[in-house]
């Protein structure tokens, strides 16, 4: 296979953020806060990834919305890049894939794909940036965060290339490459067979098992940063 080493790099102008999740996990700020609204150091989560996006010259940001969708709607203008919002109606009752499906129909080209509730140090960009590779899902070392998803891959040619994930860790026989850490470059065909995809999907597919699918006809770079912050 080829992973297009050595093809001269595309520079990625725009972005896809999925934040239509209901965060259950946060209990009763979920009712009242979306997730990408949870403040570190006085910033939100969302207010943050904009400004490293703008930073490393993403210049268009879908996000696609569908609990409280409204707060995203009304975010304030974010120095050097413009936001738009999709809403996904059928947030409650599908998965993250049908968000995905949602925002794929406004990109035009390669884009970076990221979730809404991550922070993370600017290595994280830089590093899925600067790579040659058409597609690329980053991973980082252990953390044992508890809410992990490991990701698979096979090596060769000194390249690795993405074979599966799943949360579940007993899901393979052999040691996960590393852990998702929810920023992925998604080239133009990569999208377009996740479009494809996009009717065999189960209602409650997540965004992840979309790329599983897709990946066996499009191949994808895996990368790991050992130590990333994230």
């Amino acid at each position: 296979f080829s992973l297009m080493t050595g093809a001269k790099r595309v520079a990625i102008e725009q972005a896809l953020i999925l934040a239509a999740g209901r965060g259950v996990r946060m209990g009763h700020r979920g009712h009242s806060i979306p997730k990408g609204f949870i403040e570190v150091g006085g910033q939100t989560l969302i207010a943050r990834s904009l400004a490293l996006l703008a930073r490393s010259g993403v210049r268009d940001v879908t996000i696609v919305t569908g609990h409280l969708a409204d707060r995203y709607e009304e975010l304030p203008p974010a120095d050097g890049v413009a936001v738009a919002t999709l809403h996904n109606p059928q947030f409650a009752e599908k998965g993250s894939f049908e968000s995905l499906r949602v925002g794929l129909a406004a990109m035009r080209g390669p884009f970076l794909l990221l979730e809404s509730d991550i922070i993370y140090e600017p290595r994280a960009l830089e590093t899925v940036l600067a790579s040659d590779h058409e597609s690329v899902i980053l991973t980082s070392g252990p953390t044992g965060a508890g809410d992990e998803v490991y990701v698979w891959a096979d090596e060769a040619k000194g390249t690795h290339r993405f074979r599966g994930m799943s949360k579940k860790r007993a899901s393979h026989a052999d040691e996960p490459f590393g852990e998702l850490v929810g920023i992925s470059k998604i080239s133009a065909e990569l999208a377009r067979q996740l479009t494809a995809h996009a009717g065999e999907a189960l209602p409650s597919a997540d965004y992840e098992s979309a790329v599983v699918r897709a990946a066996g006809d499009n191949p994808i770079a895996c990368l790991r940063v050992d130590d990333l912050l994230w």
